[in-house]
């Protein structure tokens, strides 16, 4: 049952919103350096029932994230509110360097260093020297929660983040991790911030840094063969921990929100690889693998819909990439081909499937919104 605070603050945001919609008004966001105006169809928002709140360990209000909008939420040292920020709406973790709520085709060469992007809002590509040493693994994510992906790296024989913030503000790194760990970046905390985190497969403990200035600490989730599947398969808003055991093809998930934990069979092929996204919009995330051997995806709907199968890709050198590439908020069907550089993608939104050639040197590595699937 919510306690009565949380509801009164709900019903003055929600109250707020739909007397701005009702006198037609538009909220203005700066996205790519253009000032674009937003339509919150906030009272359609309000009667489906589709709001997220999202409350600190303060019981602050951090977030509200409507259908196509998401408010972020910042407060001074005394508890007063200082900011309200917009930003479009999008599945968690999507890869998206120019804020336009969908995702972008980009990969990391291992080999140089060199993070090459193709913005979805252009389509003018470019690259960015940021990294270089062999033991660098990217962990790109939202770690100044502008609203844009940061190029960022865990460089695994030291043990330190390095991150550039697409805000403007100097790169910098971080301490956290040991050589064995793999990075699981996700927004934990719920504060819209992407936070350092790491798996430690030798111990099945990951270790969290809150972005939200919490104090770091660990949790015991896991065992050495296990695979992090980092996601918000609650839909609270803050990233959950979670892991597949191939051995008994059982997804184990721990629910931010405070449910029991629980487990889910769902794969067990030994080409299986791990593709969990949003494929039904209900901003959870869905159980998903990709059967390399038949070039089958298998796919369970968080929303309750029946199980199902896509065939896409099939090639031996595929890797699953979804993604909200057409930007209607529901993860699509991708592979990137690593023996010939081409993304393969099929919308959601019923669009033409089609190819991108983006890639293709040994050493890429997509960027993924899951990059402990890459590993």
């Amino acid at each position: 049952m919510k306690d009565a605070r949380r509801r009164r603050i709900e019903q003055r945001e929600e109250n707020k919103m739909r007397n701005k919609s009702g006198n037609r008004r538009w909220f203005q966001m700066s996205l790519i350096g253009v000032c674009l105006g937003i339509s919150l169809l906030s009272v359609s928002d309000i009667q489906a029932g589709r709001i997220t709140y999202v409350y600190d360990s303060l019981n602050r209000l951090t977030r509200a994230v409507y259908d196509k909008t998401t408010f972020t939420y910042t407060y001074d040292q005394t508890g007063n509110r200082l900011t309200k920020r917009a930003t479009l709406t999008k599945p968690i973790g999507t890869v998206d360097f120019d804020a336009d709520a969908k995702t972008d085709v980009a990969v990391y060469r291992t080999s140089t260093g060199v993070w090459f992007v193709i913005p979805s809002s252009t389509g003018i590509s470019y690259g960015v020297l940021f990294g270089g040493d062999p033991s660098d693994k990217p962990a790109s994510g939202d770690y100044d929660g502008d609203g844009k992906t940061d190029m960022a790296f865990y460089r695994s024989n030291e043990g330190i983040w390095h991150i550039a913030p697409s805000g403007g503000a100097s790169p910098y790194g971080t301490s956290w991790g040991i050589s064995t760990d793999i990075p699981v970046p996700g927004d934990y905390d719920g504060d819209g911030k992407t936070d350092i985190a790491v798996f430690r497969a030798s111990n099945g403990g990951w270790y969290i840094v809150p972005s939200g200035g919490g104090t770091p600490y660990g949790v015991p989730w896991g065992l050495a063969d296990d695979k992090p599947v980092p996601g918000d398969y609650d839909g609270d808003g803050k990233t959950d921990v979670a892991v597949y055991r191939a051995s008994t093809a059982g997804w184990y998930i721990v629910p931010s929100g405070g449910g029991t934990s629980y487990g889910v069979g769902w794969g067990g092929d030994a080409t299986d690889r791990l593709a969990l996204g949003d494929y039904d919009g209900d901003r959870k995330t869905d159980i998903a693998v990709y059967r390399v051997s038949t070039g089958v995806w298998y796919i369970i709907p968080s929303s309750g819909g029946t199980p199902y199968a896509v065939g896409w890709g099939g090639d031996s050198t595929d890797k699953p990439v979804p993604g909200d590439y057409d930007g209607d908020r529901k993860s699509d069907v991708a592979v990137y081909r690593a023996g010939t550089g081409v993304w393969y993608i099929t919308p959601s939104s019923g669009a033409p499937p089609y190819g991108v050639s983006w890639g293709g040197d040994p050493s890429d590595i997509p960027v993924s919104a899951n990059p402990a699937s890459m590993y």
